[in-house]
């Protein structure tokens, strides 16, 4: 952009000029210069960008900021101190015990703690033949906290419309894969089918369905 002052760009971008106007009073009370607010304009190119640049470059007091988004999850609440097997029963139903795998136990999925945990938790979607191992490394890459078994045995509770959603909604954390004596590692996945509720394992290293979910926490565990 050529040289030109203040006054006479102003003047040829009518759409700006009253933002400008309403601005100018408030960059010099905060101590800008005419010679810092002439640089700004004659250097600004195109001047279509000349208010993104005064929008950046200036903080006026009081005015509102856009809050960053924050990730939505369902809030989820279980007392971990009944034990793995207890909460997965809890979950599923009296009508659906034959639908749990006789594999799961604390011992080999602990819980967290032994007090109430109360966590927000949403589901991420698999991509198309993705292993429960990529998704992990993907989500744990990309910032996200893969929840744990007994997150799913509290979400499958207290969710189970979300749940349904899904053919499987997976828990991925490190203390939710068990080595089995051939070597494979399984993980815990919930599943509902109307009124039909199941709790099985899946292996860790095959490909998951772009229908399969993992619960992931939206934010680390109030307790």
């Amino acid at each position: 952009m050529s040289k030109k002052n203040v006054s006479a760009i102003v003047s040829g971008a009518g759409w700006i000029s009253g933002f400008w106007h309403l601005m100018d009073k408030e960059m010099r009370c905060q101590g800008w210069t005419a010679e810092r607010i002439h640089a700004l304009v004659t250097e600004t190119e195109p001047e279509e960008q000349l208010i993104v640049q005064i929008v950046r470059a200036m903080r006026v007091p009081g005015m509102p900021r856009t809050p960053a988004a924050k990730p939505i999850g369902l809030p989820t609440t279980y007392d971990q101190s009944i034990g793995l097997v207890p909460l997965i029963q809890r979950a599923v139903g009296s009508a659906n015990l034959g639908n749990i795998n006789a594999a799961l136990t604390q011992e080999r999925f602990p819980l967290t703690g032994t007090g109430v945990r109360t966590v927000n938790l949403r589901v991420e979607r698999f991509i198309a033949n993705e292993t429960g191992e990529n998704v992990a490394k993907r989500l744990t890459v990309a910032g996200r906290i893969l929840a744990n078994t007994g997150d799913l045995a509290g979400f499958l509770h207290d969710h189970p419309k979300e749940v349904e959603k899904y053919d499987w909604v997976v828990a991925l954390s490190k203390d939710s894969r068990w080595m089995c004596s051939d070597g494979g590692v399984t993980v815990p996945y919930a599943d509902v089918r109307g009124a039909g509720r199941g709790f099985g394992l899946g292996s860790f290293r095959n490909p998951f369905g772009s229908g399969c979910g993992v619960l992931v926490r939206c934010e680390p565990a109030c307790r």
